[in-house]
């Protein structure tokens, strides 16, 4: 067992065995072939930490967390978004985390995708901090897709949304834009009493801010804790915070939780239930600023800030899990990657991350993590993983402790696409997956990621939602997985722009992500999982 604090010591694989893997929803396989050329090892990058040259494996202390998040029926504690089966009488999405489009600060839009056979209606609120709002009734045609401006009359410094669809199949994306870069997250479909994130900031300048939406029709009563590298922390002043029915309350950490290089939160509710969003951005350190790393940010009033400017938008998780999954790692030169893993209950858990190389193989990383702690794992100087080298991540309570984990990457200079990410990781293996914003345009490119679960050969096929119809990507064959290694799909190179949103099927349970970038544009990176699509009931 690797010590906590302490590097994690190489063993044989602890991946479960195969009757502890998802089982296949017997979807109909579309027909395989050998995938096409196009693998690439797209970047990925931490927000704010800046590591030795060494594998560290950091520990953080704090005390136990807020109780489980309840879970819907059949679905995962922590699966933040899903797509309602076609049959669904009904489903809602809650954004979070954008500004007003006039602002320019991080201007947000939603996109509506209807992935079924008929036109479904949406009836859309979108509400801001200062307590005003507008609504709308949207009709989004079968198989298409449809672009909403998040505006409100007056303007807002934060805005989020509301969308009610009158039946299954449905989804919304919140995609935000401004000076720091570009976030694409799936809007959440879970309320839950309890959220927790297991990364985040408040350097001089880096901030992070929790973003608390009710979309109920009572008032919620909210009290956030914190494990941070100064230890458990609980202010007063963030105990016993009102958000009204139907409305939005911003919480900056910053206020509270100064010079904090680490900071993993715990949402819990003692009324109501809400759903939480976190925004960390950091802004190009001053010249001449100590920098966070370095032997002078040691210093006792040091006040180091970041190297790494850019902004990650993330739903929290509504519950922690034994079990996370993200399709797409890799490092190269000029990217960082590091994972976070936070253990909000009573019990210490002990944790395994397995990689499955595009290339190879290598021994998993094995870590402790104490009650209310925070692991952190730089995977980029690691040797286990070569540079350049696509892999798909999974994470395993060995011991059955369920945890939060999150994959947070910097892409710098020399690469040749920069910004920053923060992917929380699946809990949710499927056979369909929607995939809503991708695009190729100008100079925005796009890359789509899919790992198996349930090793074997997996037949994966991916088509556009197109005016009504499923069309297939022109260029882009039936795609093989062969075991558990993933599949990264440049689409940049396809012989045309793509036509609209991504619908995937595979023959067995995967997991997948995209990514949009734009190259030589500093927080021009930006990464999302897909959103599972559950069967039909």
């Amino acid at each position: 067992m690797a010590e906590q604090g302490q590097p994690a010591r190489p063993t044989a694989s602890e991946r479960p065995a195969p009757s502890e893997r998802p089982a296949s929803s017997g979807s109909p396989a579309p027909s395989g072939r050998p995938a096409p050329s196009g693998r690439r090892a797209l970047p990925r990058l931490p927000v704010v930490a800046v590591l030795g040259a060494g594998l560290l494996v950091g520990v953080l202390a704090g005390g136990p967390g807020a109780p489980r998040a309840a879970s819907p029926p059949g679905v995962a504690a922590s699966a933040v978004s899903v797509v309602a089966p076609a049959d669904a009488v009904s489903s809602a999405w809650y954004c979070a985390g954008a500004t007003d489009v006039r602002s320019g600060a991080a201007s947000g839009r939603l996109l509506l995708v209807d992935s079924g056979g008929r036109a479904v209606r949406a009836a859309v609120r979108i509400v801001s901090d200062a307590g005003r709002s507008r609504s709308l009734a949207v009709v989004v045609a079968a198989r298409s897709s449809a672009t909403l401006p998040e505006t409100v009359p007056g303007g807002a410094a934060w805005v989020g949304a509301e969308v009610t669809f009158d039946g299954g199949s449905a989804s919304v994306e919140q995609e935000t834009s401004g000076p720091l870069g570009a976030t694409l997250q799936p809007c959440a479909t879970a309320v839950s009493p309890s959220w927790y994130f297991a990364s985040g900031e408040t350097l001089v300048n880096a901030t992070t801010t929790i973003i608390l939406l009710d979309p109920g029709a009572a008032p919620a009563i909210v009290d956030l804790s914190f494990t941070t590298d100064e230890g458990r922390e609980v202010p007063s002043e963030l105990q016993g915070l009102v958000v009204p029915a139907g409305g939005m309350v911003v919480v900056p950490l910053r206020s509270r939780l100064r010079r904090r290089s680490y900071i993993a939160t715990t949402v819990s509710t003692s009324s109501g239930s809400v759903v939480a969003w976190e925004v960390e951005a950091v802004a190009r350190p001053a010249k001449g600023a100590v920098i966070l790393g370095t032997k002078a940010a040691l210093a006792p009033l040091a006040d180091p800030a970041s190297p790494f400017e850019g902004v990650v938008e993330v739903p929290g998780a509504p519950g922690a899990s034994t079990r996370w999954w993200w399709p797409d790692g890799g490092t190269a030169r000029g990217t960082s990657e590091v994972y976070r893993i936070y253990d909000p209950g009573a019990r210490t858990a002990r944790v395994s991350l397995s990689v499955a190389l595009d290339e190879g193989s290598a021994e998993p990383f094995l870590l402790t993590v104490g009650p209310g702690q925070v692991a952190t794992l730089p995977t980029s100087a690691s040797a286990r993983i070569p540079a350049g080298v696509p892999y798909g991540a999974f994470l395993h309570s060995l011991n059955g402790v369920p945890v939060v984990a999150e994959r947070t990457l910097v892409a710098s200079y020399p690469s040749s696409e920069r910004g920053s990410v923060g992917v929380v990781g699946a809990t949710l293996p499927a056979t369909q997956w929607l995939l809503g914003a991708p695009r190729v345009g100008g100079d925005r490119l796009v890359g789509i990621a899919v790992a198996a679960v349930s090793g074997g050969r997996t037949a994966v096929r991916l088509d556009s939602l197109v005016s009504g119809s499923l069309v297939p990507v022109r260029g882009l064959g039936p795609l093989e997985l062969s075991g558990d290694a993933p599949f990264v799909v440049d689409l940049a190179h396809l012989p045309e722009p793509l036509p609209g949103p991504l619908a995937l099927v595979a023959s067995h349970p995967v997991v997948a992500s995209v990514q949009l970038a734009d190259p030589g544009r500093a927080g021009g990176l930006t990464e999302s999982l897909g959103t599972p699509v559950l069967p039909r009931g």
